[in-house]
């Protein structure tokens, strides 16, 4: 019978344990596809990047996507040859030379691999067509989308060569460990016994410490400038910290996991229940050939949350923070008296004078002859003070729908408005000594501070409130001043129609400041950004999902006999079931639980290194992030309940 023959055989009678293969490789294929045809759409290039960042963005992630596929696809062929070893013993036995069966693998590769290529192709260019339009719609970008085949003939090929490429990696592979198999080992391979593991408790002790070291020098950045990461550097803690995880995780799963069951073992009153005496032992015998998948998958998903963490802190962080901003849905400083009644001319024309409400403020800008400044002081485009009245404060935060924090002043106390959030108050009970004219002095003590901000900090950093009669005593002695006009609505923080309508009005004033057009700037800034690690956590998600899938069903097919001993033991099939449900339960909760306290520390150290917290309110930041935490443990959930089920199915077929 010819080998192409068998191949096709072979596929075709095993389509059912072929199938998830078939699928998540098509998956994988399909992002790959999917990416490799946007980042080589000339059209969407060219609209989306201006600076080349993109471009470059894209090649760097294409080679990782390349190594990733590859990564996967050899787990895969790897898992998929430990099921066909006793096949190809008996092959070995009826005569097959080695190249033989070396030429069977590569067929039965290729029948797989160009099946998922197709569906790849034909599903990642529908992604494709929908990615496209989705950023078009978004961003309001002129494409005409017709204009884009359906199929780019560049990315098909680049795609179709790099799977031949895989093919040929596989098969190098496969030949490899063919060559160094014997006829016993390929019949008995899956009955090999393991090695009783020794467990070391000082292995186990340095492996948690390190592990939890790790994460909390990640952590450590919450420190802010007192912290390693400042006073050591980011290059060298952040290798210690990924070292000190990655080894740290080795050794908790290779020494820590099994000395904590060696100590549940000896728990009599646990040991001896009818499941516990089952999925106990058989864990501490199996954990030689669990722990490199469960270190795998635990760093595997650490990064698949943390990636997926940090794209949604990524996209909502910016856009939440223009409400600070950008307090006001329109601003502008008045650098002309005629300029405020156009800008409200053209608003009425636009919308409707019903639609708006529109306050001019007076800021006074004054100097401090104070060595305890502020860090706001500096912040500014000229180092100062901007004084304002705490009742023009107060009808400000209303008309932006802000409930006023204070009613009343005393005479010499102020509020001094805040950038970053400083839960010590050390600005708290400072006394700021005013420079005024003719050589005078004020002081001014801080009676609190708020991160309430009247005005956009384009316009004023360094904001301090005080009692209007300070205001007008001060406003009378000829100091410098900036007149701001503030406009709110409903909905104004998102309409385009008011942007648009003063854009033309105030197109020589730098400062003009829109919600909207910041908005859609970030957006429209961070879209290739996030669409790439979107690529990214999909590739991780299918990956992490398939390998827990794959292990688990290949670890009950290898362990189908002790099952059924379990039977003739009196274990009722549904007791087997909780047994199957404890052992894959095991291989699911172990990698996640520690995928997921490495992510939360790494986002914590994402967001103290790279995100300039002007909020102030920690939970606001991590809202985004725990929703895809929890949207990551549903995906990971179903894949779980779609592993039980295919377990289930192998050992009761009928």
């Amino acid at each position: 019978m010819k080998l192409t023959t068998i191949a096709f055989k072979n596929v075709r009678k095993n389509l059912s344990f072929y199938s998830l293969y078939l699928f998540s490789v098509a998956l994988i294929l399909t992002v790959f596809f999917t990416f490799m045809s946007f980042s080589l759409n000339d059209i969407m290039m060219s609209k989306i990047s201006e600076d080349g960042r993109v471009e470059t963005m894209t090649r760097t992630i294409s080679v990782f996507l390349m190594a990733f596929v590859l990564f996967y696809m050899s787990y895969s062929n790897q898992f998929f040859m430990k099921r066909r070893m006793k096949e190809l013993g008996i092959y070995t036995l009826l005569g097959y030379r080695k190249s033989a069966m070396l030429a069977l693998l590569t067929i039965e590769n290729i029948l797989i691999s160009l099946g998922a290529l197709l569906i790849g192709i034909t599903m990642g260019a529908l992604a494709h067509k929908g990615i496209v339009a989705g950023v078009s719609l978004l961003l309001n970008l002129e494409i005409n989308t017709s204009s884009i085949p359906l199929f780019n003939g560049k990315a098909v090929f680049y795609s179709a060569v790099f799977v031949f490429a895989v093919i040929l990696v596989l098969s190098l592979s496969n030949w490899r460990l063919l060559r160094k198999t014997t006829l016993l080992s390929l019949v008995r391979l899956e009955k090999t016994v393991e090695k009783p593991i020794k467990v070391r408790v000082s292995a186990a002790i340095l492996g948690l410490l390190l592990m939890i070291s790790g994460d909390l020098l990640a952590i450590d950045v919450i420190r802010g400038k007192e912290s390693l990461w400042k006073t050591i550097g980011v290059a060298p803690m952040g290798l210690s910290m990924v070292l000190m995880i990655a080894v740290g995780t080795s050794f908790v799963v290779y020494s820590f996991l099994p000395y904590l069951f060696r100590k549940l073992e000896h728990r009599k009153s646990l040991l001896y229940k009818d499941i516990a005496i089952v999925t106990i032992p058989k864990f501490i015998y199996r954990i030689r050939t669990n722990a490199k998948t469960l270190i795998m998958l635990s760093l595997l998903i650490a990064g698949t949350l943390g990636v997926f963490g940090s794209t949604a802190l990524t996209m909502y962080y910016p856009v939440a923070a223009v409400n600070r901003i950008i307090p006001s849905a329109l601003e502008f400083p008045i650098e002309k008296p005629e300029q405020a009644d156009r800008a409200v001319q053209a608003l009425n024309e636009a919308i409707g004078s019903e639609q708006f409400t529109a306050q001019q403020s007076t800021l006074i800008k004054i100097q401090s002859q104070s060595d305890n400044l502020p860090a706001e002081y500096a912040l500014g485009r000229e180092p100062g003070f901007e004084l304002m009245a705490l009742s023009d404060y107060n009808r400000l935060l209303h008309q932006q729908g802000k409930k006023a924090e204070y009613t009343q002043l005393e005479e010499t106390h102020s509020i001094l408005v805040k950038y970053r959030s400083d839960p010590k108050q050390r600005d708290v009970g400072q006394i700021y000594r005013l420079s005024l004219p003719d050589n005078q002095l004020l002081d001014i003590t801080v009676r609190d501070t708020t991160l309430f901000n009247p005005i956009g900090f384009n316009i004023s950093v360094g904001t301090l409130i005080v009692p209007d009669e300070i205001y007008h005593r001060l406003s009378g002695l000829g100091l410098p001043e900036i007149s701001v006009m503030s406009i709110d609505g409903k909905n104004l923080r998102d309409s385009k129609a008011a942007y648009e309508a003063l854009r033309p009005v105030l197109k020589d004033n730098p400062y003009f400041a829109s919600s909207y057009a910041r908005t859609y700037d970030i957006m429209s800034g961070n879209s290739s950004t996030f669409l790439l690690l979107s690529f990214l956590t999909v590739l991780f998600f299918i990956a992490a999902g398939s390998i827990l899938y794959f292990h688990n069903i290949s670890a009950v097919s290898y362990e189908q006999s002790d099952y059924e001993i379990l039977g003739k033991m009196g274990y009722s099939k549904k007791k087997i079931k909780k047994v199957i449900r404890s052992q894959i339960l095991m291989m699911y909760t172990i990698p996640f639980g520690i995928g997921l306290f490495h992510s939360i520390c790494g986002l914590i150290c994402y967001k103290g290194l790279l995100i300039d917290d002007i909020l102030g309110q920690s939970w606001k930041i991590f809202v985004p992030v725990a929703m895809a935490l929890v949207i990551a443990g549903v995906i990971f959930g179903i894949y779980y309940l779609i592993t039980r089920r295919a377990c289930y199915r192998t050992v009761f077929p009928c």
